[in-house]
C-alpha cells in the first residue's frame, strides 16, 4: 500500500474510532471525547532501561550520615512503586516513569465532570448515568487502573482526588530524576536537583530539644493508633522561598510554627517545588475550607496524613512558618473562594486545643504552640482539632523537616 493511502486509511479509522478527526488531535484543538468512543492516550513507548547497578558508594558522598540516609529515602524508587501499586494504578499500562503532567491534569478534569453530575438534579436519570459512565472510562483511559469502574459514591470519588494530588508529586520525582532510564547520578547530584539546602541539626541543639517537645506534648487525645519518635531532624532552605515569604513576613503578624503531614513519594515534590495548592482544575470536593496549604498545631492531627504502617513505619514531616496575619474564624467546613475583606487566613477552631500558657516564642517572634491539648473555650464546633489554611504559598515558609518513626500499636 502506498504511503499516502496507509495515512488516509490510519486517518479514517482514527475518526471512526474516536468520533475526531486525527488533526484535532495532532495540533490538540477542539478534540473532544465522544460517549462510547476511543480517547487517545500520550504515553512514551521508549524502551524502559533498567536501572544500573549501583555505582556509587556510600563512601563516595560529600553528604552528613544523617542527610545521606534521608536522600536515599527521597529517592528510593521502590517506595514509588508501592505508592502505585496501593493506588491500584496498571503499572503494565502506565509505569512509573511515563506519569504525564497532562494525563494527570486530565484525569482532574475528569473528575470535576464527575463531581458536577454527582451534584446535579437532572430530570433524565439515564442521561446522568450514561455521563458518568463517559465521564468514569475517561478518568480511568487517562490514569490506567487495575480494576477501571463507575466512580458513583462520594467516599470513591474522594479517593480519587487524593491520588491525583499524590501522583503530580510523584510525577515531579519522576522527572527530576528518571525513574525509568539508567540514571548514573551518585546521591549528591540527585540532592543538588532539589535545590533545596537542607541541613542535620545536632540532637542537643535548642532547635532539635524544642522541636521534640513539641512533638511530644502535642499528641491529640483521639490519636490512639500510634506514638511517635522524633530521629532526625533538618533545617531548610528552599531557593527563592524567603525572598516571596519576606514581605509576608513583614507585614503579617500572628506567624507560627505549624506542622504539615505528607506521604513520603510527595517529599521530593514539597522540597523542590514548595507546599502547593490544588491545581484549578482539581474538583472542589474533598477541601474542608477550599483549595489551600492546611497545617495543625497538634503533631497527630498532620502526622495522619504521613500514611505510614508497621511495616513502612518512618514519615517525614514539615515545621513551616506560616504568616497567619488576620484569622477568619469557623466552626464548621465552608469552602473558601475568597477570604472575607481584611482576613488573611482560615482558622477552624477545635474543641481541644494546645493550652495557652505552654506556648513560647521562638526567633523573631514566631510563636510554638507547645502545649499539651486541652479543652477549649468553643462550645460549638464540628472540629475535634485546630485547622490553618493559607491560600497564597508566599505565607510559608518550610523551616524544619522532621523524620518521624511511628511506632504503630497494632
Amino acid at each position: 500500500m502506498p504511503k499516502s493511502d496507509a495515512i488516509s486509511e490510519f486517518k479514517r479509522l482514527f475518526l471512526e474510532k474516536t468520533g475526531n478527526s486525527w488533526e484535532a488531535w495532532e495540533k490538540k484543538q477542539n478534540f473532544q471525547k465522544q460517549p462510547g468512543r476511543f480517547f487517545p492516550l500520550d504515553i512514551d513507548y521508549g524502551v524502559n532501561k533498567q536501572v544500573s547497578e549501583k555505582k556509587h558508594t556510600d563512601a563516595d558522598s560529600q553528604l552528613p550520615p544523617p542527610l545521606l540516609e534521608l536522600v536515599k529515602m527521597l529517592f528510593n524508587v521502590e517506595t514509588y512503586r508501592a505508592a502505585m501499586m496501593e493506588f491500584e494504578i496498571n503499572m503494565s499500562e502506565m509505569p512509573l516513569g511515563k506519569l504525564s503532567k497532562s494525563n494527570i491534569q486530565k484525569g482532574f478534569e475528569a473528575l470535576t465532570e464527575i463531581q458536577n453530575l454527582l451534584n446535579s438534579d437532572a430530570s433524565d436519570s439515564s442521561l446522568k448515568e450514561s455521563l458518568i459512565v463517559d465521564a468514569s472510562n475517561r478518568f480511568f483511559t487517562v490514569i490506567p487502573f487495575i480494576h477501571p469502574h463507575v466512580i458513583r459514591d462520594e467516599d470513591d470519588f474522594k479517593a480519587k482526588v487524593k491520588m491525583l494530588e499524590a501522583l503530580q508529586d510523584i510525577e515531579i520525582a519522576s522527572r527530576l530524576v528518571g525513574f525509568d532510564v539508567d540514571n548514573d547520578d551518585s546521591l549528591d547530584e540527585k540532592y543538588k536537583k532539589l535545590h533545596c539546602d537542607i541541613t542535620p541539626l545536632p540532637h542537643d541543639s535548642e532547635d532539635f530539644q524544642l522541636i521534640e517537645k513539641y512533638l511530644l506534648t502535642t499528641h491529640a487525645p483521639t490519636h490512639t493508633d500510634w506514638k511517635l519518635e522524633l530521629e532526625e531532624v533538618f533545617s531548610l532552605e528552599r531557593e527563592g522561598e524567603l525572598d516571596k515569604f519576606a514581605p509576608y513576613r513583614e507585614k503579617l503578624s500572628n506567624r507560627m510554627l505549624l506542622w504539615h503531614g505528607s506521604r513520603l513519594t510527595n517529599f521530593v515534590g514539597i522540597l523542590s517545588q514548595g507546599l502547593r495548592i490544588a491545581p484549578p482544575e482539581a474538583p472542589a470536593t474533598g477541601y474542608m475550607f477550599g483549595k489551600g496549604v492546611y497545617f495543625a498545631d497538634l503533631v497527630s492531627k498532620s502526622a495522619q496524613y504521613c500514611f505510614t504502617d508497621r511495616k513502612n513505619p518512618v514519615g517525614l514531616m514539615l515545621l513551616s512558618e506560616v504568616a497567619l496575619g488576620e484569622v477568619y474564624e469557623l466552626t464548621k467546613a465552608k469552602y473558601i473562594e475568597k477570604l472575607p475583606k481584611g482576613k488573611h487566613s482560615t482558622k477552624g477552631l477545635g474543641k481541644k486545643v494546645p493550652k495557652r500558657s505552654d506556648f513560647v516564642k521562638w526567633k523573631d517572634d514566631i510563636i510554638v504552640p507547645c502545649g499539651k491539648p486541652v479543652p477549649s473555650s468553643v462550645k460549638e464546633s464540628e472540629l475535634m482539632y485546630n485547622e490553618y489554611i493559607v491560600y497564597n504559598t508566599s505565607q510559608v515558609k518550610m523551616q524544619f523537616l522532621l523524620k518521624v518513626r511511628f511506632h504503630h500499636k497494632r
